[in-house]
């Protein structure tokens, strides 16, 4: 089954939260994801590939990851900019989300792309999904057991769905979301938050 561009929340067996994203593509599968690390700014940046070829569609290109002094945050585009930055602020996740979510609304291209995100809320250990689509707004937090993880998508999965992810480590992790059962899988990053560091990984490398 194809969903599109997916994001996830989860616990390793141990209780340990992580985030993930998975760039799914049918029509620009040449991409990949850069990550970049300032003094306080940590972000994931999906690119097309040297090889792509030329396009003027403004939707392929833009940072997935974001982390703020209080939160950590995925998603499909550049929404993740707004919300990462009123968070900084000093926002609550679930108002950054849905305000973000709200003011820049679904992708306005021929499929009427919802825009998704993930976050976890680090003082308070919380994790949220937000989706916003052309007939829906949802920004909530997630229950999420150990050893059990939840995804939102642009297309089919667009209320939380349970998904099997094996995997204690960033990277294991990061391979299961790859080889998840959904089409078209193009590159993906995990981000597993322990309390003393944060572990990030990404394919392909």
């Amino acid at each position: 089954m194809y969903i599109g561009r997916f994001v996830i929340v989860g616990r390793t067996t141990e209780g340990v939260p992580y985030l993930g994203y998975r760039v799914s593509s049918r029509s620009f599968p040449d991409r990949w994801i850069r990550v970049s690390k300032s003094a306080d700014d940590l972000r994931a940046t999906v690119l097309p590939k040297a090889e792509a070829p030329p396009s003027d569609n403004p939707y392929i290109a833009y940072n997935c990851l974001r982390t703020a002094a209080t939160g950590v945050i995925v998603a499909n585009g550049t929404h993740v900019d707004p919300i990462a930055e009123k968070v900084g602020l000093g926002f609550p996740l679930r108002d950054a989300m849905a305000l973000s979510l709200l003011a820049m609304d679904y992708e306005k291209d021929s499929y009427n792309t919802p825009r998704i995100t993930a976050g976890l809320d680090i003082a308070s250990d919380a994790l949220w999904l937000g989706f916003v689509g052309s007939d829906q707004l949802l920004v909530r937090t997630i229950a999420v057991e150990p050893g059990s993880a939840q995804l939102i998508a642009t297309y089919e999965c667009v209320t939380p769905t349970p998904i099997a992810l094996p995997g204690t480590s960033a990277a294991e992790l990061c391979a299961s979301l790859m080889e998840s059962a959904y089409e078209h899988p193009v590159a993906a990053i995990t981000i597993l938050c322990r309390k003393d560091a944060m572990e990030l990984a990404t394919l392909p490398d």
